[in-house]
């Protein structure tokens, strides 16, 4: 567990404390209740939790506590368990940076981690303390479930930015919470001896999620300490933790944990992976790893070096395990069995662009046929005839609006037509700003574009992009304060609906738009039937 004293030469932060005394080892000042119940706020930046004291630092007008452990380090013969608690520590954790990746190799924002002990989270909330508990908001960071943490830099951000939370917390008066969550094989191995090791979770797969879900019960048990509020939580995601935020909306172990959710790019009601599948996966990795040759599989597997299972495995992900997803969670959306909360769900205009950089380009019309012949089978004249070359500029844009639409585009929609009929007030946008235009023109409104003028940037490029940083948070904000987006003039975003299909349209100037790329979806709508 990563425990550091604080040492003399930061004793500077130390002026910030008029209210706390810590005389040996005890506390007095704003801790707990005189009965020894909840916590309540507590001023300053050394904070008492379950677990010990928490030193944070101020960043102007938010305070930061950075790598604060959730769970015990998932190592050794913990390795694929649920999460299990953090061991409390005695004296002060200094909360002062983001914690290691989760195990991964290289990706898009993130160089490659071999370390297991990651499962720690950051919180940001306005200093001085506020006099009542604030909204939560509760961000997953993408990544494909296969790489990514929480301090990755902001895809296509400026400045520098990770996942930052303070500009949020001092302007907006929410409380934002970050985490890290297991990865790619060590976050979804599904193994049937998994499941008889805990009589209190008799199924395997989907770490990944269950970290992610005791993350929202540290939020639950310890946020009201930072000026949060428990009972007002709204999950956020971008990309896999998108997809992410809508399983914890599917699932039942999730219930009561939030209280608002918001997906951006990304629905999860296209078909999932069975257990079976998974496990037929894991078998696979047993043979490659050669652990069939065990008398206890997971005993081999377990002891495999970090490195190694990194090259071994591949297209480990979530699966509908029984416990976390107890059936297919389009099924479950459709039954209205999903968390009855209000929902924004989004995507951008131009997912599929980042998606083909490094990709040799369609250069011609008649490679673009082939391309889609070769993907859709019988099926290709009508994606032909809904992705005419004659409406984009080029062959390869038309192909990437194929990629973007396909997958990320119609899924989120999809996700939004059935939360909605099955009951929840749902909101949908599509974000439709060009990014860096200068330097990788073809990119667009592309796939994570949105994520830095949700986190918002003193450095944004232009007074248009920061005007429309600060409509977004203001939205993204009430919507989590009330769960409705609306207010302070703004522009009125309506509820969405199958049939009356409007969504807000976030660009320099914004927009109400009807039946977006409804056409489009429709087919990809079918195909995504098919599969079930």
């Amino acid at each position: 567990m990563r425990v550091r004293r604080r040492s003399a030469g930061m004793s500077g932060a130390l002026l910030v404390l008029p209210l706390l005394v810590i005389t040996a080892g005890t506390w007095t000042g704003c801790g707990s209740d005189d009965d020894g119940g909840e916590n309540t706020i507590q001023q300053g930046t050394l904070i008492e939790i379950d677990d010990g004291l928490v030193q944070g630092q101020i960043d102007g007008g938010s305070r930061s506590f950075l790598g604060i452990p959730f769970a015990a380090p998932p190592v050794g013969d913990l390795r694929w368990r649920p999460p299990q608690p953090p061991a409390p520590w005695s004296g002060v954790l200094d909360a002062d940076a983001i914690s290691p990746a989760c195990a991964q190799v290289s990706g898009l924002t993130t160089p490659a981690s071999d370390t297991e002990d990651c499962l720690y989270l950051n919180v940001w909330t306005p200093d001085p303390a506020p006099s009542e508990p604030l909204p939560v908001m509760f961000w997953i960071h993408g990544g494909g479930n296969t790489s990514g943490s929480t301090g990755d830099l902001i895809p296509l951000g400026v400045g520098g930015l990770f996942y930052d939370g303070s500009v949020l917390a001092e302007s907006r008066d929410v409380v934002v919470v970050t985490t890290n969550y297991r990865l790619n094989v060590f976050g979804f191995l599904s193994h049937p001896d998994l499941a008889a090791e805990d009589p209190d979770y008799p199924y395997s797969g989907n770490q990944a999620l269950l970290d992610q879900h005791a993350a929202l019960e540290w939020v639950r048990d310890n946020i009201e300490a930072f000026g949060g509020d428990p009972d007002n939580v709204t999950v956020f995601g971008e990309s896999a933790g998108s997809f992410n935020t809508c399983y914890h909306v599917a699932s039942p172990l999730s219930r009561g944990l939030f209280h608002r959710a918001v997906s951006q790019s990304g629905g999860c009601t296209t078909r999932n992976t069975t257990d079976a599948e998974a496990r037929q996966r894991t078998a696979a990795l047993v043979e490659e790893s050669g652990c069939d040759a065990s008398a206890d599989e997971l005993a081999c597997l377990r002891a495999l070096p970090v490195e190694e299972l990194l090259a071994l495995s591949g297209g480990f992900g979530p699966s509908v395990d029984g416990g976390f997803l107890p059936d297919q969670p389009r099924a479950i959306y459709d039954r209205g069995e999903h968390a009855q909360v209000p929902y924004i769900l989004g995507s951008n205009s131009d997912e599929g662009t980042l998606f083909l950089l490094g990709v040799p380009p369609v250069e011609t019309e008649e490679e673009y046929e082939a391309r889609v012949e070769a993907q859709y089978g019988d099926r290709a004249p009508e994606v032909l005839e809904l992705y005419p070359v004659s409406d984009f500029d080029s062959p390869n844009d038309a192909w990437a609006r194929i990629v973007g639409d396909s997958g990320l585009v119609c899924g989120t929609y999809d996700t939004a037509r059935r939360a909605a009929a099955g009951g929840s007030d749902v909101y949908m946008y599509n974000f439709a700003r060009p990014v860096l235009a200068d330097r990788l023109p073809q990119l667009g409104a592309t796939h994570g574009a949105e994520i830095a003028f949700v986190f918002g940037s003193a450095e944004a490029p232009s007074a248009e992009d920061r005007a429309l940083a600060m409509s977004m948070q203001g939205y993204w904000t009430r919507f989590a304060s009330s769960g409705d987006p609306n207010g302070d003039e703004a522009l009125a975003w309506p509820l969405f609906a199958d049939e009356a299909d409007q969504r807000i349209n976030f660009d320099v100037e914004n927009s109400i738009v009807s039946d977006f790329r409804r056409e489009q979806c429709e087919f990809f709508w079918d195909l995504y039937d098919e599969e079930f």
